[in-house]
């Protein structure tokens, strides 16, 4: 019986070691990729910029579909979100509760985006009909964050919740054309980055341990037979 456990023994040190080596292997990938993108990615306010794209409507405003915060990625681990807007006309950028969205531009002629993609850029616009004048979207109270102007950054700490981002003339006119550049900080990102490369290392040092344990094991059935013999 007991020479029977020794190869179940030595096999199940195989496949442990070859687990924790390519759990810890990627793992260290991951934390290396986030070390790197850390250093070099980053623009000299912190912020992981994508390209910017143009957004055009003829309707009042356009606004995102919804946008969860919180779901998948921890808003202390997203950190910031940077808005960089720029356009011809005074523009308005503001950020609120997609449910308030909602109610806001219910009766405002607008256009939403949705099925948004950066890489390639793609956005299906879906124009709503609408008859009141909005007015100048800077007076209402609602927003988490807003700006005006021309080329005003918008800057808004990630809060778990349903927002949507909304564009507009200052003024609440049509013909709406703006250029938006994201941005995002992830102050977090270097730690995080740290942390997964010394797991990651921890993972490989436990599998060449386990490794060493088989080669031993082997070494000593080796030696048993032989002394049987």
């Amino acid at each position: 019986m007991q020479a029977e456990a020794h190869p179940k023994k030595r096999t199940g040190l195989t496949i442990g070691a070859w687990v924790a080596v390519v759990f810890g292997a990627v793992v260290v990938a991951a934390g290396g990729t986030g070390i790197w993108a850390d250093t070099w990615k980053r623009d000299d306010n912190g912020y992981f910029s994508a390209n910017s794209h143009r957004y055009q409507t003829q309707t009042r405003a356009i606004a995102t579909e919804s946008i969860k915060v919180g779901s998948y990625v921890p808003t202390w681990l997203a950190g910031n979100i940077r808005l960089d807007v720029s356009g011809d006309k005074p523009l308005f950028v503001g950020i609120a509760p997609k449910a308030t969205v909602d109610a806001y531009l219910a009766r405002v002629e607008h256009t939403e985006a949705t099925d948004l993609g950066f890489d390639p850029f793609k956005v299906t616009y879906v124009d709503q009909r609408g008859t009141v004048d909005p007015g100048r979207p800077a007076s209402e109270p609602f927003w988490a964050a807003a700006v005006s102007g021309t080329s005003s950054p918008l800057k808004w700490r990630l809060r778990s919740g349903t927002w949507s981002i909304v564009v507009m003339n200052a003024d609440g006119s049509r013909d709406v054309a703006a250029t938006v550049g994201v941005g995002v900080k992830v102050p977090a990102l270097l730690w995080v980055g740290i942390g997964l490369t010394l797991f990651g290392g921890a993972l490989l040092a436990a599998g060449g341990l386990m490794f060493a344990a088989r080669s031993r094991s082997y070494r000593r059935a080796g030696a048993t037979a032989a002394f049987a013999s």
